[in-house]
């Protein structure tokens, strides 16, 4: 009996093979009950979110990833489906799981920035992997890094304040965002209002001219 839920690894995440035979709503029981068997496999993870098989809305898109991390222990911060990138944590800053203009000409990476590189984008850029320390990202749009920063992280340039920095986790200490920068810390006044929970990626923005860096889904930027 064919199976109406694939899940195959790659590089970044998994990747859903959907039947595109069956309704929407059997297909999302199908995987809830699959996550959730395979929950201890898959341990807790931070991953991209491929969808293959079927067409599917940003709407349906949500539900797929609320129906996995309810069944399992993998946060999913991007959904990729027809070569396109979709944030599916700052959705709440626009229309839900509608597809951000900034994504369309963004420079996507799918490896490490090396020690002492330098990156450069006239949109936003987004980083499947780690920045390495001394290397330095700067983007006109937004910085979305999948893994870790080491090293330098410029959003907004040169002017505008009102993008953001996004990470797996933050090890850097320089960071700016239009023209406002500084040191970003964990231990900041701003971060003590909310409790990170596990593996949680932060967000860095503007608030009241000053860096503010918070737990994406609990901080105050999902607010902004």
């Amino acid at each position: 009996m064919k199976e109406s839920v694939v899940i195959k690894s790659n590089q970044y995440g998994i990747t859903l093979v959907l039947d595109k035979e069956i309704s929407f709503e059997q297909l999302v029981r199908d995987i809830c009950a699959k996550f959730a068997k395979a929950r201890d496999f898959f341990g807790t993870a931070n991953m991209v979110l491929s969808i293959e098989g079927r067409p599917i809305t940003g709407e349906e898109a949500g539900v797929i990833v609320e129906a996995i991390q309810l069944n399992s222990n993998i946060s999913i911060l991007l959904v990729e489906e027809k070569q396109e990138l979709k944030d599916v944590q700052m959705m709440d800053k626009i229309d839900r799981f509608y597809y951000e203009k900034t994504y369309e000409n963004a420079k996507i990476l799918k490896r490490n920035i090396a020690n002492k590189e330098v990156i450069t984008s006239d949109s936003s850029i987004i980083i499947l992997g780690d920045v390495k320390s001394r290397a330095k990202v700067q983007a006109a749009g937004n910085v979305i890094v999948m893994g870790t920063v080491h090293g330098a992280v410029y959003a907004g340039y040169p002017h505008d304040s009102h993008c953001y920095i996004i990470a797996g986790s933050w090890e850097g200490t320089e960071a700016t965002i239009g023209g406002v920068s500084g040191e970003v810390s964990m231990e900041s006044k701003w971060f003590q209002r909310t409790k990170r929970k596990g593996q949680e990626p932060v967000a860095i923005v503007v608030w009241q001219s000053e860096l503010l860096c918070e737990p994406l889904q609990s901080g105050l930027l999902k607010h902004i």
